[in-house]
């Protein structure tokens, strides 16, 4: 099913909010509005849309201050912005660029030019969350084979001197139960899980209390567990 994408009209004249709604729903966009910038923050922040066309002179906050506020919060960051502004001059553009627009457009607005800027900027938006996508399951793949301390390290600091190469001597601990075979035909698979469980967890308690840490391949999880799911069929009274 495609994405409709949603974009976020924000403009105090209601005549200049419907002709952009229109044009827009024309599109096949989806479309919210607000009347001034700090109901503009606010909708963005509870519903991200995917787009937002900015108006510069409003009351309550300018569009000056909504850029800024935008790329301050987490949620609107990458939020792609286009103001609209009846300002003259290279310094007003500049300035809204340099507080975060990503486009400005010169009112009164040519339709031509709108479409083609609001097309451009939702193109590169959802490349952008395509490549954002791909990366995050990049890194939930390889987060399975990261220890759990390290993982904790890279979330509060990303940049933390004990993420630096080191070389430290490890052990290597190989464990197994004598008559595990036997066992998983005659113990329930629940039963088996809990006694492996106990066991690792036995190992576990007396590493991590000694200041070590411990991993267990995810590998081993899906190996216990397929062996236990498999019972042999009993076989047919003679």
């Amino acid at each position: 099913m495609t994405h409709s994408a949603k974009v976020l009209v924000v403009d105090d004249e209601p005549d200049i909010v419907r002709y952009l709604e229109h044009v827009l729903h024309r599109l096949g966009y989806e479309t919210a509005r607000a009347e001034n910038g700090s109901e503009a923050i606010e909708r963005a922040a509870l519903d991200p849309p995917d787009l937002i066309l900015l108006d510069v002179m409003m009351p309550v906050m300018d569009g000056f201050a909504v850029c800024r506020s935008l790329r301050e919060r987490e949620a609107t960051r990458l939020t792609p912005v286009i103001v609209m502004t009846a300002l003259e001059g290279i310094e007003n553009r500049v300035k809204l660029l340099e507080h975060g627009a990503d486009d400005v457009l010169a009112k009164p607005v040519d339709e031509r030019e709108l479409v083609a800027r609001v097309q451009g900027a939702l193109a590169r938006k959802r490349e952008l969350d395509h490549r954002l996508g791909e990366l995050a399951r990049v890194r939930d793949h390889f987060a399975k084979f990261v220890p759990e301390a390290v993982r904790r390290l890279v979330l509060a600091n990303p940049d933390a001197p004990g993420l630096d190469k080191q070389e430290r001597d490890v052990t290597a601990l190989f464990v197994d139960i004598s008559g595990y075979s036997s066992l998983a035909e005659r113990v329930a698979p629940a039963d088996l899980n809990a006694l492996v469980e106990r066991y690792f967890g036995s190992f576990v308690d007396r590493i991590t209390a000694r200041g070590a840490t411990s991993t267990r391949p995810p590998a081993m999880d899906s190996w216990r567990s397929s062996r236990t799911a498999i019972r042999r069929p009993t076989p047919p009274a003679p």
